[in-house]
């Protein structure tokens, strides 16, 4: 009597533990990836055109209650002749109230002369390709600097273009009445791009956007 005795209060120490291992991981945000490749949850992902991504995911029982997506997770079109998306910062997912989540994340396209991806599109998650890439992705999503600067640091660092081959988009996401005002502004744009990148120890001027002039 006396060890079964012993043996029920091990077998409760032993749920305790598990109990409170399991309390700690939940209350730890797990790697979409890694929650990905130990199926613990399952997500599917589609296009939103070309600054987003939407996705649905469903925890299983066990799952982790927070999920985060890192800076520069990228996302592949599983139809051919479509952009890739990169993610824009830290992404959260909470899973604490309800097994399944509906979201969307920021993101800017990887491939400049390609048309973006629909909401009929399905999209693949792979973990960030490029550490610059990633490094820079983690810097847009803290300092949150307009959508034109945040776009042109990425096709730097994903398609390595020229100024020449970007300049109409920049222009045309300027807000001015003039076409020497929207030229000004775009170059302000390629200017703090070129910053963005000095700041997470990258040379801008190894990229041919931030080589020159217009070609």
């Amino acid at each position: 009597m006396k060890r079964t005795g012993i043996m029920v209060a091990v077998c409760a120490l032993a749920l305790l533990a598990v109990a409170a291992a399991v309390q700690a991981r939940d209350n730890t945000p797990m790697e979409l990836m890694d929650a990905l490749a130990t199926g613990q949850v399952e997500a599917v992902f589609y296009g939103n055109g070309d600054r987003s991504v939407t996705g649905r995911i469903r925890r299983s029982a066990f799952g982790p209650e927070q999920i985060m997506l890192e800076p520069g997770t990228q996302f592949w079109a599983q139809q051919e002749g479509l952009q890739g998306m990169t993610t824009l910062g830290w992404v959260p997912i909470d899973l604490s109230r309800r097994a399944v989540a509906y979201f969307e994340v920021p993101t800017a396209c990887t491939n400049l002369e390609l048309p973006a991806p629909t909401r009929y599109n399905r999209m693949v998650p792979v973990r960030c390709p490029e550490p610059r890439m990633a490094a820079v992705t983690a810097e847009i999503g803290r300092s949150m600097p307009p959508r034109a600067v945040a776009q042109l640091a990425v096709w730097a660092i994903a398609n390595n273009p020229t100024w020449a081959a970007v300049v109409e988009y920049a222009e045309g996401m300027a807000d001015a009445d003039t076409d020497e005002e929207r030229a000004a502004i775009a170059q302000g744009y390629r200017l703090r791009a070129a910053q963005l990148l000095w700041q997470v120890g990258i040379d801008p001027a190894e990229y041919r956007m931030f080589a020159g002039p217009a070609e």
